[in-house]
C-alpha cells in the first residue's frame, strides 16, 4: 500500500482477460516522484511510442516504451478502430480531438505482431480495412 498522498508511479499490466498485475518501479521503469497532473501518449519522430507525465511545479517526464511494431495514424475524419487480435479477442479505440481538460494524447494505434486486422470507422459510418502486410 502506498502513502496516502499517492505513489511514485504505478503501472498495471493487463493480461488481456480483464485482470491486471501491478508492476514495481523497477519492473515498469515509470517513476514520477512529483505531484503528477497528466499522462498522455505521444508518437515520436522516430516512430517510438512515448508517454509524457507532467508534474505540478516540476519537470516533464518522458518515457520511451520498449515496444516493437508500427503505428497507424488515423485520417482527419476517422472516428474509431476495431482492433482484432490473433487470439480472437478484440478492442475498440476511439480517436478524439480533445479528451481531457489538461492533456491531449496523440491520435494513433500501436500495431504489434499480435494484431490480425483493423477496421476503421469514419464519422459518417463508412468503414475500411487496413492492410497490415
Amino acid at each position: 500500500m502506498g502513502r496516502y498522498d499517492a505513489l511514485n508511479g504505478l503501472m498495471l499490466k493487463g493480461n488481456g482477460k480483464g485482470g491486471f498485475k501491478p508492476l514495481s518501479i523497477l519492473q515498469s521503469g515509470i517513476y514520477i516522484p512529483g505531484n503528477g497532473k497528466a499522462l498522455v501518449k505521444l508518437h515520436g519522430s522516430n516512430g517510438k511510442y512515448l508517454l509524457a507525465a507532467s508534474q505540478n511545479k516540476d519537470v516533464l517526464k518522458l518515457f520511451a516504451l520498449k515496444s516493437t511494431g508500427t503505428s497507424f495514424k488515423p485520417q482527419i475524419l476517422d472516428a474509431s478502430a476495431m482492433i482484432k487480435y490473433k487470439n480472437g479477442s478484440s478492442t475498440k479505440q476511439e480517436f478524439y480531438y480533445g479528451s481531457s481538460f489538461l492533456s491531449q494524447s496523440a491520435r494513433f494505434v500501436n500495431i504489434n505482431s499480435q494484431v490480425s486486422s483493423i477496421t476503421v470507422t469514419r464519422n459518417n459510418g463508412t468503414t475500411r480495412m487496413l492492410n497490415l502486410n
